[in-house]
């Protein structure tokens, strides 16, 4: 049977280009043409869907829209001419998608353990160490620790050579994610923009511990939750009365000589009674931090070490003494996915880069590989433009056939695609979604990712209807002035016609994540 074509035609303000910006778009006063196309169209949620488009973000916004069924992969509904717009964090659908077909959802990030030389019963390594790091995402100074107290238990207590790290399995260290080059982001160091590397540790974050001193007027306590040779603390902070106001100010400075070192700069008011914070921020040099900590972790377990602690390659032929590794790929994402990790986001696609493409892994290798993945599925190459693995970018560009032409593969995917579903945040229930769709009916029947930076709205994924069909929607609103709370109100809205519950929208408000 042909597909029936059912066009409702709305004049609306919201044509001009992406870049174009509100007043170009509220300026052009073209038609955007919302369009339902379904082989059966069902009579309720066709009218349903006709009216999303009458929502007010629709007239001062650029809009780019699409619903599919996740089946058949069959055009439910379509809108916005499948414009190009930035599509924020839903990137990390696609990141995903590859990183699961290319290295499948049991992969590991390993951390290899090896050495030279002679290793005697004693315990004495005549030798060298080597630390050879493949860009576990995951990395935490707790694992490192059971690392390092491993390498004892596997008989190594002194080396008499050096302990040598080696990074060289992704370019870099200290390289931050292309496409994004706000100064102040690089100046202050947001925790979403991390530095990437093959010997990565804590998310490449400086953790900082803000404690009220002792009376009211004196210094303010602040430290590093773990200290390392490449973070450097200037504590300004004051104790201030009971009740008084708490706020912290952190400046980070990288060092004119050695721009690898970091310092930062605490000025601000702790009050009395206030309890212990933590204030994040990123390092600049993940290797250097990655050797520090290592170096005082194995000091304290009571491993002796002759040489240096330096950065190298470990020859091909030094001996494997053991192998850490990361929990299954499957989790990560879920992380990744649940909680818009950028930094995860990124070492996935650099590692997918490396195993590959070859090394060492870069965000360009890995972009080729996601370009491979398009081509694949049939999506021409200019339904997109990908900058990195995150999202973060302002250009970055894709429509949303191309995402849905994502979603319905992982959908039919048998062999990664229920892992993949897995890592996507459930609304009202958990990850980025955990506070929408908690009404009746919707609670669980949606599995989504969102996206948002500042004038960029987006959410795609899967919503389970009442019968049981699974559709696949990407929705993007870029130029979104103001509040976010036009554009959630309109992806709830879509979202609730899909899965066919009535009734007044929840209370939209400002919140929500990346």
């Amino acid at each position: 049977m042909r597909p029936l074509l059912l066009a409702l035609s709305f004049l609306l303000i919201s044509s001009a280009r992406a870049e174009d910006g509100p007043a170009a778009a509220a300026a052009a006063a073209a038609t955007d043409q919302a369009t339902i196309l379904a082989t059966t169209p069902p009579t309720d949620l066709a009218a349903a869907l006709g009216l999303v488009p009458s929502l007010p973000v629709f007239s001062k916004s650029l809009i780019s829209l699409e619903v599919v069924n996740a089946a058949t992969g069959a055009k439910l509904f379509t809108y916005g001419d499948d414009r190009l717009l930035m599509p924020a964090s839903t990137m990390k659908l696609i990141t995903s998608a590859v990183a699961l077909r290319e290295l499948g959802p049991a992969y590991r990030f390993p951390t290899w353990i090896k050495y030279d030389g002679e290793l005697g019963a004693d315990g004495v390594l005549e030798g060298n160490l080597y630390v050879v790091g493949q860009g576990d995402p995951t990395m935490v100074v707790e694992r490192m620790w059971r690392m390092v107290a491993d390498i004892k238990a596997k008989g190594v207590s002194e080396v008499k050579g050096d302990i040598v790290f080696d990074d060289s399995y992704m370019a870099g260290p200290g390289v931050w994610i292309p496409g994004w080059d706000k100064p102040e982001d690089l100046e202050d160091g947001n925790t979403y923009y991390s530095a990437l590397g093959a010997l990565s540790l804590n998310y490449n974050i400086a953790t900082i511990v803000v404690r009220p001193g002792a009376a009211v007027g004196s210094a303010a306590q602040a430290g590093f939750d773990t200290p390392s040779d490449v973070l450097v603390l200037d504590n300004q902070l004051t104790t201030g009365r009971a009740n008084s106001k708490y706020w912290v100010k952190v400046e980070r400075t990288l060092d004119e000589k050695n721009s690898k070192i970091a310092t930062y700069k605490l000025t601000g008011n702790v009050p009395v009674d206030q309890a212990p914070d933590n204030v994040y921020r990123t390092l600049a040099d993940p290797t250097g931090n990655y050797v520090s900590v290592f170096r005082e972790l194995a000091k304290s377990v009571g491993i002796k070490v002759k040489g240096r602690h330096k950065v190298g390659v470990a020859p091909v032929e030094s001996k494997l003494l053991f192998k850490a590794e990361s929990e299954r790929l499957a989790e990560i994402l879920t992380d990744m996915n649940k909680q818009s990790n950028n930094f995860i986001a990124e070492q996935v696609l650099r590692t997918v880069a490396a195993e590959r493409g070859g090394l060492p892994g870069t965000t360009a290798g890995g972009v080729k590989i996601l370009g491979d993945y398009m081509a694949s599925l049939g999506v021409p190459a200019d339904r997109y433009k990908f900058v990195n693995g995150s999202g973060l970018s302002r250009e970055m560009m894709i429509a949303p056939s191309a995402m849905d032409a994502v979603l319905v593969d992982m959908h039919a995917n048998v062999d990664v695609g229920p892992e993949y579903l897995t890592t996507l945040a459930v609304g009202g229930r958990d990850g980025t979604l955990w506070h929408r769709f908690r009404e009746d009916g919707m609670e669980g029947r949606v599995r989504a990712k969102t996206g948002s930076l500042a004038g960029v709205f987006c959410l795609a994924g899967y919503v389970t209807a009442a019968d049981g069909t699974d559709y696949a929607f990407s929705f993007f609103v870029n130029d979104l002035e103001g509040s976010t709370a036009r554009a959630r109100a309109a992806h709830d809205q879509l979202v609730r016609s899909l899965a066919g519950v009535t009734g007044n929208l929840a209370e939209a408000g400002d919140g929500g994540g990346d």
